[in-house]
């Protein structure tokens, strides 16, 4: 009971004021009643919109370290604009925008250092007024995020040779492209593919890719093909090509880099991946990720199943999902 003449329903997530005439002791269907009119009520919808508004002040605040060319997050200057604690205000930023502050500000330095680049700036330039502490760490973030060289991102990815060819599997016939520095794409093209199947993926690819120079060439590409067939056929534990990941956000990349830690015969729930790369509630952008995965198998989306143990979409179909995990199981037993 408060001075006011008000009392204090604590729920686990939401704090509900009463007036002090609400009757405690009536039965459970007027409790909800009321419960349910505080929560819809005026207060509760003007506390969240407060909450809403006070972390977009903390992005923005944020973004704009980013814009003066700060090496590292001023968490002290960033907390000015917070009324929570530091514990609080990170766990309410993270839920709101599915990342750490600390991480939001890498991606925004990033975000700025990739415009400058894009705009003309030398790799010097572009490194200092994104806040970079070298030319050598922007150059090591650009490879990490895009695949590319800062000087091929400049030139958005022209003069990029990516060879490609269609290989037989135990699986079908697949699309495998790759770059100097690793594969950048596996797609299923189906048992027996026509014509028309295979000019597809290659147009896909095209679109995936479009200021690359794509070379259809199958001798570079031999010995990922020769790897896959091996994991395929049992003659090998695991594939684990080198890859040069050409897209993809930042979400998106921790999904997939923590895709590549289950092991052949073992599976992982959707709601589990997100725990796995610390963000329980985006189950759904976990799921996305998955189906814009590019390489299949080598990136085993195909191992991550509904928490009741339904296989759920597949970017090849339900169909080959299956298969592959049939496989892997049967192998896995020392079948």
């Amino acid at each position: 009971m408060s001075q006011s003449g008000w009392f204090l329903h604590h729920d686990s997530t939401i704090l509900t004021i009463f007036p002090s005439d609400f009757p405690r002791a009536e039965a459970m269907n007027t409790f909800d009643s009321y419960f349910h009119r505080a929560l819809n009520g005026s207060v509760y919808q003007k506390q969240r919109a407060e909450t809403m508004n006070t972390l977009e002040t903390l992005a923005e605040n944020i973004r704009q370290q980013v814009s003066e060319g700060l090496e590292h997050l001023d968490v002290e200057r960033w907390m000015q604009f917070s009324p929570w604690s530091r514990r609080q205000t990170e766990r309410l930023f993270r839920e709101r925008f599915l990342t750490s502050p600390a991480r939001y500000f890498r991606d925004c330095q990033w975000d700025q250092a990739r415009r400058h680049l894009l705009q003309g700036d030398d790799v010097l330039s572009a490194s200092t007024k994104a806040g970079f502490a070298s030319p050598g760490r922007l150059h090591d973030a650009v490879i990490a995020r895009s695949g590319m060289t800062p000087g091929e991102l400049r030139r958005r990815g022209e003069g990029v040779q990516i060879n490609f060819g269609f290989f037989h599997t135990p699986i079908g016939v697949v699309l495998i492209a790759a770059t100097q520095r690793g594969m950048c794409a596996l797609r299923m093209c189906g048992g027996d593919p026509d014509v028309e199947t295979l000019s597809r993926s290659i147009e896909e690819l095209r679109t995936d890719y479009t200021s690359a120079s794509l070379i259809e060439d199958t001798q570079p590409l031999q010995t990922y093909a020769d790897q896959l067939v091996a994991f395929l056929e049992a003659r090998s534990p695991s594939f684990c090509p080198d890859l040069d990941i050409l897209q993809g956000t930042t979400f998106q990349r921790e999904v997939w880099a923590e895709l590549q830690k289950i092991q052949p015969g073992e599976t992982v729930t959707y709601q589990e991946l997100a725990r796995r790369v610390g963000r329980p509630k985006a189950v759904r952008a976990v799921a996305q990720a998955c189906a814009h995965n590019t390489l299949a198998i080598a990136i085993p989306c195909h191992r991550c199943i509904r928490s009741d143990g339904a296989l759920a979409g597949y970017r090849w179909g339900i169909e080959w999902k299956r298969k592959l995990l049939e496989l892997e199981s049967k192998h896995a037993a020392g079948g």
